[in-house]
């Protein structure tokens, strides 16, 4: 008798060399949004992908075909209730290269999942523990912004970080603190924020260059071949190229010249350099944007300053003149972020793209955008319609 194609497929995946990352935490604490970010694909992708193994357990490979990395999901101790997890956990801590603790900056209520981290590592003292403390702008006040650039590296200096609200870094170090009880080397600490682009925190995609260099430490070469795959592509249009579209266009519509301009260009430039990490460059933000524009050439700064004086004067058309350079602000912002992927994508690979080419896409690009940025308003409008 033949086993369902599912179950089948799993077993497959079970057998795989690729390193297993086991997820633990409570449900909506963000470990489908740790997934998406790590292979490129949407929430319902992941929701799709997974597989039962047990009960409560359920394994996502990322390619399915070749997996490059698996990711156990044991759900987590408060969605078991009236079930016996033992044995699922035993088989995790057995089975696991890392153990990601997804836990919310706001949640202190960790007494289970902190006593199954320190049984995992009483069986295994060298596994390596990594803890994600997400949805930070939880803790945020109503003006409060993410700290840039991304100050967090898991020591006790995160308590005083400049620009991170002070309810933040006091809920980021009581979490840290309840962690202390577990044996060995102690815990790696990552805050990320990942949150969608119409929520308007950005970038949604905060603290991720940092859980990259986490992963590539921990498990080496992973990180390079999951930004290889074609659908990483895809992944940087939607979570950094849109959402700081949208917040540079947001903050240049601010009806004062040169304030709001100023904050759109910076913001510009933050996405180069996202983009830029995100396939693998290294290097700091002004490197990598000065990079980017000697390779479009002197043709290409001189008009874009020429576009940035022209927005600040449109400004003081009130209202419609605040409104086209939105609309204009998103346009540049998108057609930068397409010439960036493009030029560190083919970096990445080795080559060198020629001035024409770089600024072929970026006219291109800047067609397409303009239509993307009305699109984008009309389902605006008809949500709030609704």
């Amino acid at each position: 008798m033949h086993e369902p194609t599912g179950l089948a497929r799993a077993r497959a995946w079970v057998d795989a060399e690729a390193p297993i990352l086991w997820l633990l935490g409570k449900t909506q604490a963000g470990k489908t949004s740790i997934v998406a970010e790590l292979t490129g694909q949407g929430h319902d992708e992941v929701g799709r992908g997974y597989l039962p193994m047990t009960k409560e357990s359920r394994l996502y490979a990322f390619p399915a075909q070749q997996p490059v990395l698996r990711f156990l999901d044991t759900r987590g101790l408060a969605d078991c209730a009236g079930y016996d997890a033992t044995n699922e956990l035993a088989q995790a801590q057995e089975q696991a290269h890392l153990l990601l603790i997804v836990v919310r900056a706001d949640d202190l209520d960790l007494a289970e999942i902190i006593e199954v981290a320190a049984q995992a590592r009483r069986q295994r003292k060298t596994l390596p523990l990594l803890v994600a403390q997400t949805g930070l702008h939880r803790r945020y006040g109503k003006h409060d912004r993410h700290a840039e650039p991304y100050p967090f590296d898991g020591t006790d200096a995160d308590a005083r970080r400049a620009g991170v609200p002070h309810e933040l870094s006091q809920a980021l170090v009581a979490q840290r603190q309840l962690f202390a009880r577990i044996k060995g080397e102690p815990p790696v600490f990552v805050p990320l924020d990942f949150t969608r682009p119409e929520q308007g925190v950005a970038p949604t995609d905060y603290g991720a260059d940092r859980l990259w260099d986490l992963l590539e430490q921990i498990l080496p070469g992973v990180s390079a071949r999951l930004r290889a795959d074609p659908a990483a592509t895809g992944a940087i249009r939607a979570r950094i190229i849109l959402p700081w579209s949208l917040a540079a266009a947001a903050a240049n519509a601010v009806p004062v010249p040169v304030a709001g301009g100023m904050v759109s260009a910076s913001m510009q430039a933050a996405m180069v350099a996202n983009i830029a990490h995100r396939l693998g460059c290294a290097g700091d933000w002004k490197r990598l944007w000065a990079e980017l524009v000697g390779a479009l050439g002197s043709g290409f700064l001189l008009a874009f300053g020429g576009s940035w004086s022209a927005q600040q004067v449109l400004k003081l058309g009130l209202g419609w003149g605040s409104a086209i350079v939105a609309s204009w602000t998103f346009a540049i912002t998108w057609a930068i972020g397409e010439v960036g992927l493009y030029y560190f994508s083919a970096k990445l690979a080795g080559e060198e793209p020629d001035q024409a080419a770089l600024r072929e896409r970026y006219r291109q690009a800047l067609r397409e955008a303009r239509g993307r940025h009305k699109t984008l308003k009309q389902q605006a409008r008809q949500a709030d319609d609704h």
